[in-house]
C-alpha cells in the first residue's frame, strides 16, 4: 500500500492508497487563463483541500456565508489522484476513497457545485518516478492530459490542480525532469478543457522549480498558481503569471495552524492584492469559527455552519425597522410589515394565514411589505409561520389597519 505524506511546514496527509487503479481516458469544465484586468477589485478565493481518505468532499457544502447565504469556499480539490507509471507510460490512478468520490458525485461534488463551489481533482505524484515534469514529448505530455479530460468529463468536475510531491523522479527508469515537459502538459490540458475550466499549480517540486515557464503561455494556460508551505505567507514566482490576482502568498493547515495566523494572512492577502488564499485539511468537524477569521476579511462576511441533524431549534423572526419596510407599530397596528427570517437549519416555507409562500432553502429569507390583499394578508388579526427544513416552526401575530 503506497502512502503519501505531506509533511511541508506541518502539512500532512495520505494520498495513493492503491486499491483500485484507473486509467481513465476522456475529461470535463474549468476557468481558463483569461489575465485579469488590473483595475478591476480582487476577489479573494479560498481554496481548500480536502483529504477524501478520511474526510467527505461534501462537507464543504456545510460552509456558507452568514449574510448572502453563498458559499463561502470557492474552490474545493479532491486530495488526491495519482500520476502513476505501468512501465512504459504516465496513467491516472485513482485509490478507493478517491473512486468512491468521483462516482458517488451526486451525493459528495454536485451538492457542494450546487452552492456555487469549483470542485477540481489534485492529481499528485505516487513514488513511481512518472511526474509532470519528465514527459520526452508533447505527445506523451497529450496522452496523460486526454486521460484528464477524461475525469473531468466523467465525473463532471472543474478542473485540475497539479501537485508534483512525491513522484521520486528517476524511480523505475524513468526520464529527469526536463524544462518543457509541464508546459507540454498544462498547454495539451488546456486546448482540451476549453477556456471556461480551472487549471491550478501547487507550486512545488521540478514542475514549479525545473519548468521554463517563458517557453509557453502560463498566462494563458495556468488559472492560478499559489503557495504550499503551511504556515507561510510567500507567493510563488512563476514567469508569465504575474497578475497578483491568479498568485496565492497565504497558506494554512486548518488543524495546525493558529486562528490568529490565519486571519493576520487573510488581511494580508487583501492589502496586498493577491487573489487566491489556500487552506488544508477541511474535516467533518465544525470549523466555522476558524472560517469565520478568513473569510471575514477576504470577503467581508463570517462563515456559519449548517445545523447540526435532528436540530429543534426553530426560526427567528424579526420585523424590518424603517419607513421602507414597516409603517405602525404593534400597539397601534401596521398599513405595512417586512419581516427577515433565519435559521441554521435552513428556511424553507412560510404561509400567512394558510396562504402557502415556498422558499429557497437557505439561512437567510425575507418577507417584504406584507400587507392587506398581498400573501394572503387581511386587515385585522393575521398569522405568520415559517418553517425551516427540519419542520421547526415559529409563529407570529400581526394586525394590519388597512
Amino acid at each position: 500500500m503506497n502512502q503519501n505524506v505531506r509533511n511541508h511546514r506541518f502539512r500532512k496527509g495520505i494520498a495513493g492508497l492503491g486499491v483500485l487503479a484507473t486509467a481513465a481516458a476522456g475529461i470535463f469544465v474549468g476557468t481558463a487563463g483569461a489575465t485579469a484586468d488590473a483595475t478591476e477589485p480582487i476577489d479573494p478565493q479560498l481554496a481548500v483541500y480536502v483529504e477524501v481518505n478520511s474526510n467527505d468532499l461534501a462537507n464543504v457544502a456545510d460552509y456558507t456565508l452568514a449574510e448572502s447565504g453563498d458559499a463561502a469556499i470557492d474552490m474545493a480539490m479532491i486530495f488526491a489522484a495519482n500520476i502513476n507509471y505501468d512501465g512504459e507510460k504516465a496513467y491516472l490512478h485513482f485509490n478507493e476513497r478517491v473512486t468512491e468520490t468521483l462516482e458517488n458525485a451526486q451525493t459528495q461534488i454536485r451538492p457542494v457545485q450546487a452552492k456555487g463551489t469549483k470542485v477540481l481533482l489534485s492529481v499528485l505524484g505516487n513514488h513511481q518516478g512518472a511526474g509532470f515534469a519528465n514527459f520526452s514529448s508533447f505527445e506523451e505530455a497529450d496522452a496523460f492530459a486526454a486521460q484528464l479530460e477524461d475525469a473531468v468529463d466523467t465525473y463532471g468536475l472543474d478542473g485540475i490542480d497539479f501537485d508534483d510531491e512525491w513522484t521520486e523522479y528517476g524511480a523505475n527508469g524513468t526520464p529527469q525532469p526536463n524544462a518543457q515537459s509541464f508546459g507540454w502538459l498544462a498547454t495539451a490540458l488546456r486546448d482540451r478543457l476549453g477556456p471556461d475550466k480551472i487549471i491550478s499549480l501547487y507550486a512545488i517540486g521540478p514542475t514549479y522549480t525545473t519548468t521554463d515557464f517563458s517557453l509557453f503561455d502560463a498566462a494563458g494556460v495556468l488559472d492560478y498558481a499559489w503557495n504550499p508551505y503551511y504556515p507561510t505567507y510567500d507567493a510563488p514566482t512563476v514567469p508569465g503569471l504575474d497578475d497578483r490576482g491568479r498568485l496565492g502568498a497565504a497558506a494554512i493547515d486548518l488543524s495546525n495552524t493558529s486562528a490568529a495566523t490565519a486571519a493576520d494572512f487573510a488581511e494580508r492577502t487583501v492589502a496586498d492584492g493577491y487573489g487566491v488564499y489556500v487552506a488544508y485539511n477541511l474535516t467533518a468537524t465544525d470549523q466555522s469559527a476558524y472560517l469565520s477569521g478568513i473569510t471575514e476579511a477576504l470577503k467581508g462576511e463570517s462563515t456559519v455552519y449548517r445545523a447540526a441533524p435532528g436540530d429543534t431549534t426553530p426560526p427567528t423572526v424579526t420585523i424590518k425597522s424603517g419607513a421602507k419596510y414597516t409603517k405602525g407599530d404593534a400597539e397601534d397596528g401596521y398599513k405595512r410589515i417586512s419581516f427577515a427570517l433565519h435559521d441554521e437549519g435552513q428556511i424553507d416555507r412560510l404561509y400567512v394565514n394558510g396562504v402557502l409562500k415556498d422558499l429557497t432553502d437557505d439561512r437567510w429569507s425575507d418577507l417584504n411589505f406584507v400587507k392587506s390583499g398581498a400573501f394572503g394578508a387581511v386587515k385585522g388579526e393575521n398569522t405568520l409561520q415559517v418553517l425551516d427544513v427540519a419542520g421547526n416552526t415559529t409563529e407570529v401575530s400581526f394586525v394590519l389597519t388597512k
